[in-house]
């Protein structure tokens, strides 16, 4: 009778230890799934945030593929580190821009872009950035005074911009020149190819700093403010990047950034 007891016991016994190690062992897993789904989220272990930008447009976005700088820029690069990715920029044509990000060839776009009714129908807009208007660039010593007196002049601005739609309304001119790039436009003024230029004012100042031999005749107030483009359907990524711009205003980057390439404080409308 002593033999089937000790059987039993040993049975028994060993039946515990099996499920101590197992229940060791099931905790052990889940511990480490538990630590390994906190790493992979946020905190810059995310996939690099592809951003669409037509470059050269100073001072929002100029320099060379590897070492782009700029105001669009540098805040781009502040709001991908606030959500945990790293922005990589891809210089594209800005007539095409918008198409671009909605068929998913990057996934945002930062280009001084205007949130317009008729861009909304393609992307989707952040939280407004930037508060902008245009200028009446001519050269030095022009009779041109203002956008009253750009009817029956030959007028440049960069195509598939707000310069061009307001050239359109408001012009009259003779002839209203779309060129490919800003700085295309700028150019044509200064050989003599174009009486005056409808462009951002911000770069008709940069114009007149960097380049010289233009000036500007009048600015235009538009009520316009500058957004990042997302995809239509790409509500994730919009709202981490308005967190991302929410939290560089309120940590005074944005401020930082403001001034470095507008040498003025940032508008109250934007950092409250």
């Amino acid at each position: 009778m002593s033999k089937p007891w000790l059987t039993a016991f040993f049975a028994v016994f060993l039946v515990g230890v099996v499920s101590l190690v197992a229940a060791g062992c099931g905790g052990s897993s889940s511990s480490s799934s538990g630590e390994t789904s906190a790493g992979g989220g946020g905190g810059g272990g995310g996939e690099p945030l592809t951003v669409g930008s037509d470059i050269p447009y100073p001072p929002f976005e100029q320099g060379k593929p590897g070492s782009y700088t700029g105001f669009d820029v540098e805040l781009m690069e502040a709001i991908a580190e606030k959500i945990g990715r790293t922005a990589e920029f891809q210089d594209t044509s800005f007539e095409t821009i918008f198409r671009d990000v909605g068929q998913g060839k990057f996934e945002a776009v930062i280009s001084a872009a205007t949130i317009t009714a008729e861009r909304e129908k393609e992307v989707a807009f952040s939280d407004p950035y930037y508060l902008s208007e245009q200028a009446i660039l001519v050269k030095e010593g022009s009779e041109i005074k203002g956008i009253a007196e750009l009817e029956g002049k030959v007028v440049g601005a960069q195509q598939g911009t707000t310069g061009l739609e307001l050239g359109k309304e408001k012009a009259n001119a003779s002839e209203l020149r779309p060129y490919p790039e800003g700085p295309d436009a700028i150019n044509a003024l200064k050989a003599g190819t174009v009486e005056a230029v409808i462009i951002d004012a911000p770069v008709a100042q940069n114009a007149v700093e960097e380049e010289g031999g233009v000036e500007i005749a009048e600015k235009v107030p538009t009520e316009e403010s500058y957004g990042i483009a997302v995809a239509k359907d790409n509500t994730e990524l919009l709202d981490e990047i308005n967190q991302g711009l929410e939290e560089v205003i309120e940590d005074g980057s944005y401020t930082t950034i403001y001034q470095k390439w507008f040498h003025l404080e940032p508008p109250k409308q934007i950092v409250g």
